[in-house]
């Protein structure tokens, strides 16, 4: 451990969970507020799986040509970019409260999430040891439920207070003010930018080239689609799922929605501390996906009259799992990258990882209204991350090395 501390990881990491925490908040706001502001769009709460294939897919774009950029203006410049743009989305979806204005803040919000991993990627692998980065890459990506249960705790007292379009304004400070904080660290930490490298097209096409070029990483990217596949469509219809479809108030739908995220917080630094000490990370990641299964099968048989503790027992796990592995998932693409190709690895990867966010939640909805309700839905992504992590196991030799 003082070999990590004496790094500029004592910096950079605790910089990058705060930009995670609260980029994720502005883009999981959605999915709290759907039932409320579906009546003044007038859409359906089931379209949140438009929205959020709308924010994905600017997401997967915008994280494919990071590379280029992050090398010229640096990983905090970029970052506090980044924030401003998901703020500005949130503050317009509050502000102009109409259909096609909240798909233009779901591409603001994509566009801001898309260089976040391959930033903290290019940052935390410069710096910190191998045999630490595992934890460091899982801590980091503590920010992600961090950034949930941030949406789940404050998005609903604030409707309560208020209504939602109030809220959603008002917690676009937080990214705001974060952007200011990291400002005192900015020469620090992109001490490595070059004002003169340029910025290509060709960045976006090398990052794909570095992943289907390596049979372990492209293996990888593929049970990684199926793990964010599942975990998107359990966290953007779950608030849903208990409020519609159940009939329970979003306070209760709410705090479901932040255990899933909390939990998730120290499952992340559990999975990431016993990572290559203890059981290899690829093993580790086909497992989770069997745990994966096993919760949300879990989940199906929800009714009303179960009490609190066993709905929570349930999301707990949910989180552990569905919400527990991109940490993994990242510090793998790092491990696996070539010389010098980190941010191309993490940005390529993120392109499959963000594919499986963008078609998670409209599948899973099309299934919610064509194909026989949350019951079947919840098999589908059941069936989905069990066969990852069987195909994670079964192909362990590929996660030595590539």
């Amino acid at each position: 451990m003082r070999e990590l501390l004496q790094t500029k990881v004592r910096i950079a990491l605790p910089a990058m969970l705060a930009i995670q925490s609260f980029g994720t908040m502005c883009s999981f706001a959605a999915a709290v507020v759907a039932v409320q502001a579906a009546g003044d769009l007038g859409v359906k709460a089931t379209n949140i799986g438009i929205y959020m294939a709308v924010l994905y897919i600017a997401g997967m774009l915008a994280g494919l040509g990071a590379g280029s950029f992050l090398a010229r203006f640096g990983v905090i410049r970029i970052c506090q970019a980044a924030l401003l743009a998901a703020a500005l989305g949130l503050w317009l979806a509050g502000a102009i409260p109409l259909w096609w204005m909240a798909l233009a803040s779901a591409a603001l919000i994509g566009i801001a999430m898309g260089p976040l991993n391959p930033a903290s990627s290019r940052i935390l692998a410069r710096h910190a040891p191998e045999r630490w980065q595992p934890l460091v890459f899982s801590l980091k990506q503590t920010g992600t439920p961090m950034g949930g249960m941030l949406a789940g705790l404050l998005l609903p007292p604030l409707m309560a207070l208020y209504d939602w379009r109030i809220a959603v304004v008002a917690i676009t400070m937080l990214p705001l003010l974060t952007i200011v904080g990291v400002q005192c660290i900015r020469n620090d930490l992109d001490d490595d930018r070059d004002p003169r490298y340029p910025i290509s097209l060709a960045g976006v096409i090398e990052s794909l080239r570095v992943i289907v070029a390596s049979k372990p990483l492209i293996t990888l990217a593929a049970a990684g689609y199926f793990y964010t596949f599942t975990q998107m469509a359990i966290l953007a219809f779950m608030v849903i799922y208990l409020e519609e479809a159940n009939g329970l108030s979003i306070e209760f739908a709410g705090a479901i929605f932040a255990i899933i995220h909390g939990s998730a917080i120290p499952a992340r630094i559990f999975w990431g501390a016993i990572a290559g000490r203890f059981l290899r990370s690829w093993v580790l990641l086909g497992l989770i996906g069997v745990m994966m299964s096993f919760s949300i099968v879990s989940m199906s048989f929800f009714t009303t009259a179960w009490p609190f503790w066993l709905t929570a027992l349930i999301a707990v796990m949910l989180g552990a799992s569905t919400n527990g592995v991109l940490g993994l998932l990242l510090s793998e693409f790092a491990r696996l990258a070539p010389p010098n190709k980190v941010g191309e690895a993490a940005g390529g990867g993120q392109f499959f990882l963000f594919f499986g966010i963008v078609s998670g939640p409209p599948v899973f909805g099309a299934m919610v209204e064509f194909g026989g309700g949350y019951t079947n839905a919840f098999y589908l992504i059941a069936v989905a991350s069990l066969a990852a992590g069987v195909f994670l196991l079964a192909t362990t030799k590929r996660g030595k090395g590539a």
